[in-house]
């Protein structure tokens, strides 16, 4: 089964979790941290634990909003603790829901669904544009 933890500078984390169990329904095997300027819990620190209670279970992963940013760098440094966890930068939708839907994820299909989640990313203006092209050059 896979772990996932999501986490991110203000609410995006939690936003990602909601939408995700509106798509797919509620799944227990995802959690949501945010990271505050004034927040009483360090996000570090309640990402170990949720690493910990998990890391012979589950394969984890930890999807962080931006890569260099301070949550992500966080996360990081639990990397020399915990070598098993797998941090992937730059989250997205369709990549949190293909890793929640999967059973078993080699590193191989991980590749995969990265590359597909960030070709989702799209200009939909020139999408249309190019669509609109292609019909003027049939007519």
């Amino acid at each position: 089964m896979n772990q996932i933890i999501l986490a991110s500078h203000g609410e995006l984390a939690k936003g990602m979790k909601n939408t995700l169990d509106m798509i797919v329904g509620d799944l227990k095997t995802v959690q949501a941290f945010s990271s505050y300027r004034d927040e009483e819990k360090n996000i570090k620190e309640l990402i170990e634990k949720e690493i910990k209670d998990n890391y012979e279970k589950n394969d984890i992963y930890v999807l962080t909003d931006i890569l260099g940013g301070s949550v992500n760098n966080e996360v990081m440094s639990l990397l020399k603790d915990y070598p098993k966890i797998h941090i992937i930068a730059g989250m997205n939708l369709p990549l949190v829901i293909s890793i929640a839907i999967s059973e078993s994820i080699s590193d191989g299909l991980l590749k995969q669904l990265i590359k597909e989640s960030q070709q989702s990313i799209t200009d939909c203006n020139q999408l249309i544009s190019k669509s609109l092209n292609r019909k003027e050059e049939n007519l």
